[in-house]
């Protein structure tokens, strides 16, 4: 089977390739899209157009999952950027991996009054994760943001499996 790549998100929904997206705009540019491809409008055209129509709608569905989220879209512009990127710079530092399963740790042990100074810890490692991704991309350091991209699945892990004990 051959694979074919994904559609630019960005190009999907005319945007500049850029971590800062104005979520607003984003909403009411998805909303738009999806009204000029909805079933209904198009009922009367051929089976070929209909087809068509549908995988447009499919690509816009595709766009909006990945630029919305912020760790999606920031994928996207990696991948975009220097495609490879993300399986090249896989290896984390160890002194990051022995600290991220401490981290894990603590989490499976939390209880009672450990859980909310615990949740407020993990919410700044996100933030800050993200922070620093957001650099990383605007600066041009791709391999600098894949790596920070992989470190914060530990961190947004740690959190949901968090979420879940609450």
């Amino acid at each position: 089977m051959i694979h074919v790549p994904a559609p630019d998100p960005f190009t999907v929904f005319g945007l500049q390739r850029s971590m800062d997206v104005d979520e607003r705009a984003l909403e009411q540019r998805y909303l738009k899209l999806s009204r000029e491809c909805h079933p209904d409008l198009h009922r009367q055209q051929e089976t070929g157009d209909c087809i068509a129509v549908l995988q447009r709608a499919a690509e816009i569905n595709d766009a909006w999952k990945v630029l919305r989220d912020p760790w999606q879209r920031a994928k996207s512009l990696l991948e975009l950027a220097s495609p490879g990127v993300l399986d090249r710079e896989k290896k984390l530092d160890p002194a990051f991996l022995a600290d991220a399963l401490e981290l894990a740790e603590e989490v499976a042990f939390a209880n009672g009054a450990t859980i909310n100074p615990l949740r407020e810890r993990l919410e700044r490692a996100i933030a800050d994760d993200l922070e620093a991704l957001h650099g990383a991309i605007r600066s041009g350091e791709h391999a600098l943001a894949a790596r920070r991209l992989h470190a914060s699945h530990y961190h947004r892990k740690a959190m949901r499996d968090l979420d879940a004990k609450s």
